[in-house]
């Protein structure tokens, strides 16, 4: 999936407010879905309100609260790939955990049926060694033990071999 700088701009704000038009469409209120998802009603509210991103976990957790069809699946899900490949500043990083974001990141991942990575100077986390992982989380402020685990847990894709990669080099 391709995406264009336009679409990035408005696709927090577009998947924000097509969450909110699902909920109410399904007749409930931010508390009782936050119940059936297990998250806080203020995450809900900050979610619909576009003030959070909400992670790929978060997205599969409301939608299969609000029994959504295979369709709005596919159409929320792509709204939510959008949104969580803008850029995202290391403050963000920092408050959610390096952990958080390998999970995020493993979730996009086996819901891909293509992916286009363009990493200039690092490895991807799919083809990381251990040590690798380490060393490329060395100078982080922050305890990388999850992320660097997180990271080698994604490498898990690789091995069922109902996907295919090709991997270039330059």
């Amino acid at each position: 999936m391709t995406f264009e700088p336009e679409q990035l701009d408005r696709s927090t704000q577009d998947l924000a407010a097509k969450l909110k038009e699902l909920r109410k469409k399904a007749g409930l209120s931010g508390d009782r879905l936050a119940a059936r998802c297990n998250i806080s009603q203020s995450k809900v509210s900050r979610i619909e309100n576009a003030k959070v991103r909400p992670s790929l976990v978060d997205i599969e957790q409301i939608l299969k609260a609000l029994d959504a069809t295979p369709e709005v699946v596919a159409e929320v899900s792509g709204l939510a790939r959008i949104a969580n490949t803008e850029w995202r500043n290391l403050r963000e990083l920092r408050r959610k955990g390096l952990g958080t974001r390998q999970a995020e990141l493993k979730a996009l991942e086996s819901s891909c049926t293509h992916m286009r990575y363009f990493l200039l100077s690092m490895i991807t986390g799919l083809l990381a060694t251990p040590e690798y992982a380490r060393a490329s989380l060395a100078n982080s402020p922050v305890d990388t033990s999850k992320a660097v685990a997180g990271k080698l847990e994604r490498q898990a894709i690789l091995y069922p071999g109902a996907l295919y990669f090709v991997m270039l080099e330059t």
